[in-house]
């Protein structure tokens, strides 16, 4: 089942990931997806902090890509 709306899939994420699921590296990358598209959507930062209970400073980092791998 898909979670349309990008705040919730995003809360969903963060709570399986909190459960020890095992592809949390994954559910990382859904998390921030879902971030950015709520945030690009016109959601106030605050409101999606709030959601999932944490500091608009910890939703920066959760939103934020992740880095790509440095070549050697």
């Amino acid at each position: 089942m898909a979670v349309s709306d990008s705040v919730e899939r995003a809360a969903l994420a963060d709570k399986l990931m909190w459960a020890d699921h095992p592809r949390r590296l994954e559910l990382r990358t859904v998390r921030g997806i879902a971030l950015r598209e709520a945030l690009d959507s016109g959601v106030p930062a605050d409101d999606i902090a709030r959601r999932l209970v944490v500091t608009v400073a910890d939703l920066t980092w959760m939103a934020a890509p992740a880095p790509s791998s440095a070549a050697a």
